[in-house]
């Protein structure tokens, strides 16, 4: 009985350790994630033409490099998802992967039947910290003022995390299906 007790006692105290050690590797850990952080601000408009805005989006989401931040709009005919995943140079600046999905309910042409076609693109961009781009998912359009055409505008900034005035960053987003916002566009 005292054998099973000091070697209960033994392993109390071995644990205790283990968890104190991996604390303090944890704290580490966070350290290194909060100079890393980086926020993504993004400015999402949907429009017909250039007077009628149908919908329009502001985010500010944090991330750090190589974890993307994904933008969501649906209704009942269509349904796109934006993924911008931003990544540092070596030698200074980002690259921004921009990658757009598009799925759109279409009428068939000769059946009557509906049909979902998908449209995919993606775009590498070279930018500096507070550089303002802007990712056209569907396409940048020549006449805007075509009412039967959708205009889709997403403007990006990406700057380091300022956490009461110096670089550092509250945590990361989650991983990719949980960081998203979610908005019906109708």
């Amino acid at each position: 009985m005292i054998r099973k007790a000091f070697c209960f006692g033994l392993l109390l105290t071995l644990f205790s350790a283990a968890l104190a050690g991996a604390q303090e590797i944890s704290e580490k850990s966070l350290e290194e994630l909060l100079k890393e952080a980086l926020s993504i601000h993004i400015q999402a408009r949907l429009s017909q033409d250039q007077q009628k805005v149908m919908w329009e989006s502001e985010v500010v989401k944090l991330t750090i490099p190589g974890r993307p931040v994904t933008i969501h709009l649906k209704n009942d005919r269509a349904r796109l998802s934006v993924h911008f995943t931003p990544y540092r140079k070596t030698e200074g600046g980002l690259i921004l992967v921009a990658q757009s999905e598009i799925w759109l309910v279409q009428n068939g042409q000769n059946s009557g039947q509906e049909g979902i076609r998908y449209y995919t693109s993606m775009k590498s961009i070279p930018l500096e910290y507070g550089e303002q781009v802007l990712f056209f998912p569907l396409g940048k359009m020549d006449n805007l003022n075509n009412p039967e055409k959708l205009h889709i505008e997403m403007s990006v900034l990406i700057s380091p995390y300022l956490l009461n005035g110096d670089e550092a960053s509250a945590g990361t987003a989650p991983e990719s299906g949980s960081n998203t916002m979610e908005n019906s566009v109708n």
